[in-house]
C-alpha cells in the first residue's frame, strides 16, 4: 500500500516538475529543489530527533540512524549539484555547504556509534540539540553567503512541494522499516 502511495506521489511530483518553466540562470536544474528542500528538512529534523529515537524507538534506532545518514549524504550531493550548476564549481567554504557536511558527519558518527555501543550513541545523540542549531545559525548569519537567503517565486511553483514533501517523509519511513526488518 505504502509503495503505491510513494509511486503515485513521485509520479505527480515528476509530472508537475516537468511542466514547470525553466529558471533563467539554472535552467531545469533548479527543479531539484522539490527534492532537495524536503530532504534537507527531514535530515535536520531527524538528527534533532535522535534523542527521542533512542527513548521511544530503541529497537529501530539503528535503522533510523542509517536512513538519516543516507538522507544527509543525498542532501550534501544535491547541494554540490546546485553549486556546480549555479557557480560552475563546488565551494567547500560556503556556509550552507559546511552545514550540510556537519549534518553528514554527525549522522555518520551516530550511525557508527550505534554499531559500536548504542548507549554511547544515545548520549552522543543529545549533542545534536547543540550542534545542529549552532551550525545552522552560523551558516545563516555568515556574512559570506552564496546560498540564497530567501527565494521569491510565484505561488504556483510551490505546488510540487505538496506532493514531494510527503513523498520524502514516507520514503524515509519506508527505508528505515526495510532496514529494521533486516
Amino acid at each position: 500500500m505504502r509503495s503505491k502511495v510513494l509511486v503515485t506521489l513521485f509520479g505527480i511530483t515528476l509530472t508537475l516538475v516537468v511542466f514547470l518553466p525553466s529558471e533563467h540562470r539554472l535552467g531545469d536544474v533548479y527543479k531539484l529543489i522539490y527534492f532537495h528542500v524536503p530532504i534537507s528538512i527531514v535530515t535536520i529534523s531527524t538528527i534533532l530527533l535522535f534523542p527521542l529515537f533512542h527513548a521511544r524507538f530503541a529497537s529501530r534506532v539503528m535503522a533510523l540512524s542509517v536512513t538519516t545518514t543516507v538522507y544527509a549524504l543525498v542532501h550534501l550531493i544535491l547541494s554540490a549539484v546546485f553549486m556546480y550548476a549555479a557557480w560552475s564549481g563546488v565551494i567547500f567554504s560556503e556556509p550552507k555547504f559546511v552545514f550540510s557536511s556537519v549534518l553528514l558527519i554527525f549522522a555518520l558518527s551516530h550511525t557508527l556509534l550505534c554499531f559500536v555501543d548504542r548507549k554511547l550513541a544515545k548520549y552522543y545523540s543529545f549533542l545534536s540539540l547543540i550542534v545542529v542549531p549552532y551550525f545552522y545559525m552560523q551558516a545563516t548569519l555568515a556574512s559570506f553567503q552564496l546560498h540564497p537567503r530567501g527565494v521569491e517565486m510565484p505561488a504556483i511553483l510551490y505546488l510540487p512541494y505538496l506532493f514531494s514533501a510527503p513523498m520524502i517523509v514516507l520514503l524515509y519511513v519506508e527505508i528505515s522499516e526495510r532496514l529494521k526488518a533486516r
